[in-house]
């Protein structure tokens, strides 16, 4: 196995075209997996890179760019990345549905057209990777479930845009739109290590779920919600109270699962809070339940700066002894990213030293699929993932 990461910093599509083909000439990949700036056209980007791959194709537009690190360069926001897999032993799928309005039965469609594409059959993938329209990931998960079962691991990330106007696009080498279900089955030479966290940790503060809808969270420990977290995040969020937007507000003060795996790992699956409606209530990037126990996490800018290091260092211990990994595959939340912006370049230093040689590249997504080491695939925001190819 070998891979490529290229990109460019060209803020119109054709030049950045251009500059990306020039720096793949001569590299064959098995499966191809696209980041870029939603100013880009991504209906441009899937025709063209199907012109010039033959192989599947699977991509998404990333907040502000993607991060890519190689032997020569590192850029924190890149207009356009390739993430290249040569691997001639492996095999690969890439398929895709409009999300209509059953996305579990279209995403149980996307992931059968994977699966025959990538000539294995209905043979279980190794690793599931998606990009996936914002709003009904959990839908989608369970379509995946209901195709290969639930102990294949789904890693990826929701689409992200620059300013959460629901401007996102997905793409495969023979779509792109805004509302699409991409999904890749891997069925690579060797097997990846894996990892799945966050970069928060949990508070003493914990509250009950007693009434919610979907993503819609109407009350905590019986008292409206935006006044029970407003409490305990001490004023953060008062003058929005009647209603308004409060996604920078609460990026460091999520709320969280626990996870605990019958070794007794402890990790947690968070939700992010992004805006308070007229009665109160809070919005989520993802879905809860009623009667559910939550903590609320603290974050700090220090710990997401050395997370994206920690996550990489976990996949990568999955890996044989002492192997190096070939390239890293990161989904790094959208929201974490913004928090940090001003430093990211002291993390693309960080992960450079750490990881001498390794490509890197790095999704900013608007929520985040993947499994703790008890095998369940989730969906979760302010997430960090990683798969590490030996």
């Amino acid at each position: 196995m070998e891979i490529n990461v290229v990109s460019s910093t060209a803020m119109d599509t054709p030049t950045a075209l251009k500059e990306i083909i020039g720096k793949v000439n001569g590299i064959v990949p098995s499966l191809v997996i696209a980041a870029f700036n939603t100013e880009l056209d991504g209906e441009l980007i899937s025709s063209e890179l199907n012109a010039i791959f033959d192989c599947p194709i699977i991509g998404s537009s990333s907040c502000k760019g993607a991060l890519t690190i190689t032997a020569s360069d590192a850029n924190a926001s890149a207009s356009l990345a390739l993430f290249l897999i040569n691997d001639p032993k492996g095999n690969y799928g890439v398929g895709h549905r409009e999300l209509g309005e059953d996305p579990k039965t279209s995403a149980m469609e996307a992931l059968d057209m994977a699966l025959y594409a990538s000539d294995r059959g209905y043979e279980s993938p190794t690793l599931i990777w998606c990009m996936l329209p914002p709003g009904a990931e959990e839908s989608i998960l369970e379509g995946f479930s209901e195709v290969v079962g639930s102990n294949v691991p789904v890693f990826g990330g929701s689409s992200a845009d620059n300013d959460v106007s629901g401007q996102w696009q997905q793409l495969t080498d023979v779509s792109a739109g805004t509302n699409q279900i991409c999904v890749a089955v891997l069925y690579p030479s060797t097997a990846p290590g894996i990892s799945f966290s966050s970069g928060y940790e949990p508070t003493e503060t914990t509250l009950t779920v007693t009434s919610c809808e979907g993503r819609l969270l109407k009350t905590l420990d019986n008292v409206t919600a935006a006044n029970r977290y407003d409490e305990i995040i001490k004023g953060t969020i008062t003058p929005y109270l009647s209603g308004g937007n409060i996604l920078a507000l609460t990026t460091l003060h999520p709320f969280g699962r626990k996870i605990t795996t019958a070794d007794g790992i402890e990790d947690y699956l968070l939700s992010h809070p992004d805006a308070i409606n007229e009665y109160g209530e809070l919005s989520l990037f993802s879905k809860i339940e009623e009667g559910e126990h939550l903590f609320l996490m603290q974050g700090s800018r220090q710990n997401l700066l050395r997370r994206a290091n920690r996550v990489i260092k976990n996949a990568t211990e999955l890996l044989p002894e002492g192997a190096k990994p070939k390239g890293i595959l990161m989904i790094y939340c959208a929201g974490c990213m913004l928090t940090i912006e001003d430093e990211l370049a002291i993390m693309l230093e960080a992960l450079q030293q750490e990881n001498q040689g390794i490509p890197i590249f790095a999704i900013y997504t608007f929520g985040e699929q993947g499994c703790f080491l008890d095998g369940q695939n989730r969906h979760g925001n302010l997430m960090i993932s990683a798969v590490a190819f030996d």
